[in-house]
């Protein structure tokens, strides 16, 4: 018999030699971190045990912290442009202006230095006296007339008693006055002796007037 020359090796000697294919995996390349803080080192010689420690803790910092305690530039603001002053717009208004509104403004400031310097006082003084006056003469009418072929003036008028005092009436001048000339004078008598206080009392009197316009009649109490 032939015999076969192959013998069994002993179980767990069997080599393999043809190596596995290599499993393709993808690798995804990380991203790193953001860094939100980073300490910096500086490293100096070293001229002692314990130097480093010391070189590493005093000269140890941090960039946040520098940043955040340094301070902020201000934005700067653009200055506003300057106003133009009142004697500059004064003077380009007197530039612009015409000859009448000039003649209006001069006569505004005329009034008003007139006015500062008590020029209306006097105005106010004489008001003042009239107002004082207890006997007042209103609705004082003058109405030309015919009367017996001749031209008369009917005078009407009334007398107040603005005072809350009796008071005593005395004779009425009237002066008659065409175009501011004085052309007659007549007395009128009072309606009455008295005029209590508060009260009134009408008058009324005719006299000779030749003249074809109506004068202006003008009423005073006698002295």
């Amino acid at each position: 018999m032939t015999s076969s020359s192959f013998k069994r090796q002993a179980p767990g000697r069997a080599y393999d030699f043809l190596p596995p294919e290599a499993v393709k995996r993808d690798r995804r390349q990380s991203r790193p971190d953001d860094i939100a803080d980073a300490e910096f080192v500086v490293i100096g010689r070293q001229r002692g045990p314990g130097s480093a420690d010391r070189n590493f803790t005093g000269r140890s910092f941090n960039d946040n912290s520098r940043s955040a305690g340094r301070p902020q530039p201000r934005a700067e603001r653009a200055a506003p442009a300057q106003a133009p002053s009142l004697l500059q717009v004064a003077e380009d208004w007197l530039q612009r202006a015409s000859a009448r509104h000039f003649v209006v403004l001069v006569v505004a400031l005329c009034v008003l230095v007139f006015g500062l310097s008590g020029g209306f006082s006097g105005l106010s003084a004489s008001n003042a006296a009239v107002d004082n006056e207890p006997l007042h003469f209103t609705h004082v009418t003058a109405t030309p007339r015919d009367a017996n072929g001749m031209r008369v003036l009917l005078i009407n008028g009334i007398i107040d008693n603005v005072s809350g005092t009796t008071q005593m009436v005395r004779p009425i001048r009237a002066n008659l006055y065409a175009d501011d000339k004085l052309v007659a004078s007549v007395v009128i008598d009072a309606p009455t002796d008295v005029i209590y206080g508060g009260q009134s009392r009408g008058f009324s009197s005719k006299i000779q007037y030749p003249g074809a316009k109506t004068p202006e009649v003008r009423l005073a109490f006698m002295p």
